[in-house]
């Protein structure tokens, strides 16, 4: 189990069961100033409805809830339920098994891109209660790399992050609005706006051993190193489905 300070000194511990390569551009890399166990991630490309929605949270001991929205070819919406870093449980999805770990993945990234972007804008934490603050900087030479277990995304510099971000009142989810410009391929330059919450909730997610599986998809995760697709999701028959059992305590007690 994950204790208070454990989880608080963690910045991405909002991808706990999930990412395995740390943030490696040395500029942004994340401090405990920006922690969190509850983040919602709205991302839209410039002029454009939202192409992604999540919400990523996290428990004490570390199992996690993802709320996902995404406008891909799939139409993936649905939630994910992480149990003791083992167990996948699901609900809404239509698509194949590995859309709904495409749809973790983009869960995961947006979630620590935003905390390196906040991290880079505001290294010292979130800004005093009160007006909103706004924030602007340019990194010429580091890029961006994020990853997690079956995806990655690197944004090249120079980049640059330009919105405001505002704690309401002490103890508030501090509210963010980026606009994130980077550099592509061939020097051609990209642009997502990323708005959304970031907090360290009090009353954190968490699911009981009495907690019914009922009307969940449960798979297995972590046994192995999954097969991966040369677009870097799992195959849908990657992640094998667990024993038949009833409730969440008996899934965290299987061996």
């Amino acid at each position: 189990m994950i204790g208070g300070s454990g989880r608080r000194c963690l910045a991405l511990a909002l991808v706990v069961a999930v990412a395995t390569a740390p943030l490696s551009s040395r500029a942004v890399e994340p401090r405990a100033a920006w922690t969190t166990n509850d983040i919602s991630v709205v991302e839209t490309a410039s002029g454009h409805e939202a192409s992604a929605s999540t919400r990523f949270e996290v428990g004490n001991n570390g199992d996690a809830r993802i709320t996902v929205s995404l406008d891909d070819t799939a139409h993936s919406r649905g939630t994910i339920l992480l149990i003791a870093g083992r167990w996948m449980l699901t609900q809404g999805f239509s698509a194949p098994a590995a859309n709904e770990i495409h749809a973790m993945d983009v869960a995961a990234l947006n979630s620590q891109l935003v905390i390196v972007l906040l991290t880079a804008a505001l290294p010292k934490g979130p800004p005093p209660p009160g007006t909103p603050r706004h924030v602007l900087v340019t990194e010429k030479n580091n890029p961006i790399r994020i990853a997690t277990e079956t995806a990655s995304a690197e944004y090249g510099a120079p980049w640059t992050v330009d919105g405001t971000v505002s704690a309401p009142a002490a103890d508030a989810p501090v509210t963010y609005h980026l606009s994130f410009t980077w550099s592509a391929e061939e020097q051609h330059q990209m642009t997502r706006v990323f708005s959304g919450t970031v907090s360290d909730a009090q009353s954190a997610v968490s699911f009981p051993d009495s907690m019914k599986l009922a009307g969940w998809t449960v798979r297995a995760i972590g046994s192995q190193p999954p097969a991966v697709s040369a677009g870097g999701a799992r195959s849908a028959g990657s992640l094998p489905p667990a024993p038949k059992v009833a409730t969440v305590g008996e899934l965290r007690s299987l061996p």
